[in-house]
């Protein structure tokens, strides 16, 4: 008796967040939060800021669409082309190229100088851009 008592009580524990969730009303895809990437970031804020949330279904299908971005351009961050700016130059693979701006970018600038001119191992990732440091005047342009 005891166990079954025991049983029922593990049941009814186990299956309490799946009622409160459907209660709530409908639980949202994956692909309804990759279509709709306002409702997306919205979810996210709310999830990321109260961990009770994180276990919701819609807080890990959120999760799950966020992450199938992974690797892909943000929206709206490289300008088009018609609007009054030029685009960024992109290199042999299509994507843009790195900022090697002293300003912007320091430690960036001085990795770059540093791999141009000593031509050490693993400075073949680099040595495709050496070509930026001409973009830039050595006096005055520092970052720090």
């Amino acid at each position: 008796m005891r166990g079954t008592v025991l049983a029922l009580a593990l049941v009814v524990v186990g299956t309490a967040p799946v009622l409160a969730q459907q209660s709530r009303g409908e639980v949202r895809d994956v692909p309804w939060y990759q279509a709709r990437p306002q409702i997306l970031e919205e979810t996210l804020r709310r999830c990321h800021r109260d961990a009770r949330l994180a276990a919701t279904w819609d807080c890990q299908n959120a999760e799950g669409a966020a992450s199938s971005r992974l690797g892909q351009p943000l929206p709206n961050t490289l300008p088009r082309a018609g609007q009054g700016r030029q685009a960024p130059p992109v290199d042999s693979t299509g994507l843009p190229e790195p900022d090697f701006n002293p300003r912007t970018n320091p430690f960036g600038y001085q990795s770059l100088r540093r791999a141009c001119s000593e031509r050490g191992p693993g400075s073949e990732m680099l040595t495709p851009y050496c070509s930026q440091l001409g973009r830039y005047r050595e006096e005055g342009s520092g970052g720090r």
